[in-house]
């Protein structure tokens, strides 16, 4: 390629973006604290749950130590397996569900990538198989310097992405609606791992820790958009020429890298043809972050009311690399986070980031610095206004550092990975709870919510509930589980159900069999706060008093009208 044959001026950029680095972990909008509505969570199995009684379990021990959602992919190879428009929501259905019945609030990630063969993955969950036939495979996947080609997830080239993208949000929407209540976030997949970025470290593809990472835009058409950016920026080959120091005679001669490793270790990525190729890179990145936000804000908005979020990876390694620093960023798509977390902004989307838990090392041959990564990644997010969530990048117990990241840039919320890393497979807390609860939970701030809480006298062994807030959306029949209110309200099951804006709860309860309270046809309504419910005797309609039950009263029932 032409390139190496123009001036090569290797340290420059790496001087000025440790600059630059510099500027923003020394003097960025940092709080001590973390936001007023920071709240944290934690991430559930890849894997599909089996033995609902045992997950139930860990959920409950998650809700008793304070955690307050529990987020889960949902995989779009699931829900759409037997083709196009063909949706089968049941299994998450019955998730949410679950979720529900233990006090926890659910966040989805609408999972449009596969689960296998990255750090972690203990499942092998593909993309619909009815997929690949919409479109030419030069399209629709991504190809490597190395000519592997990948299919993670579809490739951002695709003209049909934003169809299908829209349609599964609005799938979604429609079928998930009624669990509003519960679903406080909803985050997107962007890409490989469901994170923005190019599948560019890939351990099927021969890559392996810590090295750079290869480039994915080796396709026909990846290679005919770069030629079109480059004419379209300089008016005509002659500009690109100019500009480039060259002498290309066709416009098909203007390529990516032919040869990742010497553009790194010759300079190449710091001359104006490097300089144009990496921001056209990650331009294509933020180019399908806007489609896929406008898609979802589209379907999500009206319906759940909630922010929506997407994820950038913590590629920390190669950071200071003396030969080619941050190649291993560059090669994911990570040029300029200014930009890339502008684009966040511009989209109207929360930004994740991960490896809050790491400290910098910055040693060959990894050259790893991770923390200050993440000092310069939430300093801009912080200088733009872009709400922050965090994660751990590896299993951890060092909830110190997390704290001190979280605190340090305002985090509004921090997301652990996962499930086992906290709760045994018997339900019981693992050794990480108490590190967890102390440097993290604790500073989950009071929930502003409207809210109902509903002591139910049982009627039925096991009730559930069918509601909806006035005037919203009714509950799937049967609804959902009531939980038993423990030993302090013996004979008693209990929910709360944020209501939002709403003035009331309408609700009705059953055995979750079909056999249903009787109130003459009508339902039952309940104020916000907290009421106890009786269920009447022979088919006669229950009662409800406001407050919680009390010991010495336990069996009391003051029967007070109900609107209907």
């Amino acid at each position: 390629m032409g390139w190496r044959k123009a001036r090569i001026l290797a340290l420059g950029f790496f001087l000025l973006f440790s600059t630059v680095v510099g500027v923003f972990s020394s003097s960025g909008t940092a709080n001590a604290d973390v936001a007023t509505d920071f709240k944290a969570s934690v991430m559930a199995p890849l894997v599909k749950i089996t033995d609902w009684t045992a997950f139930k379990k860990q959920l409950k021990t998650l809700k008793d130590n304070g955690v307050y959602a529990l987020t889960t992919d949902v995989w779009w190879g699931d829900v759409e397996a037997a083709g196009d428009n063909q949706f089968d929501w049941s299994y998450y259905k019955t998730y949410a569900n679950a979720v529900s019945e233990s006090g926890l609030k659910w966040v989805p990630i609408l999972s449009t990538h596969t689960c296998g063969g990255n750090p972690g993955d203990d499942c092998n969950i593909p993309l619909p198989a009815w997929l690949w036939s919409k479109g030419s495979a030069d399209e629709m996947k991504y190809k490597s310097e190395t000519g592997y080609v990948n299919n993670e997830a579809i490739s951002p080239f695709w003209s049909g992405i934003n169809q299908q993208y829209s349609d599964l949000y609005g799938s979604f929407a429609t079928n998930f609606a009624s669990y509003k209540s519960i679903i406080p976030k909803i985050y997107l997949s962007a890409g490989p791992s469901g994170e923005l970025r190019y599948p560019s470290y890939y351990s099927a593809a021969g890559w392996s820790y810590p090295s750079r990472g290869k480039f994915q835009v080796y396709t026909d058409t990846a290679k005919n958009a770069f030629r079109n950016a480059m004419i379209s920026k300089y008016g005509s080959l002659s500009g690109v020429n100019q500009a480039w120091g060259l002498s290309l005679t066709n416009v098909s001669q203007i390529n990516p890298p032919d040869d990742g490793d010497s553009f790194f270790s010759t300079g190449g990525y710091n001359i104006t043809y490097g300089k144009d190729f990496l921001r056209w890179y990650q331009s294509v990145l933020e180019n399908h972050l806007g489609v896929i936000a406008a898609a979802a804000h589209s379907k999500f908005d009206s319906v759940f009311g909630v922010p929506i979020g997407a994820k950038v990876s913590g590629l920390h390694w190669q950071y200071n690399n003396p030969t080619s620093p941050h190649s291993a960023e560059y090669t994911a798509g990570y040029y300029d986070y200014n930009s890339l977390i502008q684009k966040f902004k511009d989209s109207n989307l929360d930004l994740t980031f991960t490896c809050l838990e790491m400290n910098d090392d910055g040693s060959a041959p990894a050259y790893s610095k991770p923390s200050t990564l993440v000092d310069t990644v939430s300093a801009i997010a912080n200088s733009k206004g872009v709400r922050l969530n965090g994660e751990n990048a590896l299993a951890t117990g060092n909830f110190q550092k997390i704290e001190e990241k979280m605190m340090k840039w305002n985090y509004n919320g921090f997301t652990l990975l996962r499930l086992a890393n906290l709760v045994n497979s018997d339900g019981t807390a693992s050794s990480n709870m108490a590190g967890f609860k102390q440097y993290v939970i604790s500073h989950t701030k009071p929930s502003v919510s409207n809210s109902v809480t509903i002591y139910y006298k049982r009627g039925y062994a096991s009730p559930y509930i069918h509601y909806r807030p006035a005037g919203g959306t009714w509950t799937t029949a049967p609804g959902v589980a009531m939980t038993d209110a423990g030993t302090a309200y013996p004979g008693y099951s209990k929910i709360t159900i944020d209501i939002g804006s709403a003035t009331q709860l309408e609700a009705d309860f059953n055995n979750g069999s079909g056999t249903w309270d009787n109130n003459n046809s009508a339902n039952y309504f309940f104020n916000s706060g907290t009421s106890t419910f009786t269920p009447g005797a022979n088919g006669a309609a229950g009662t409800i008093k406001s407050g919680t039950p009390t010991v010495s009263a336990m069996d009391t029932t003051i029967k007070l009208p109900f609107s209907a």
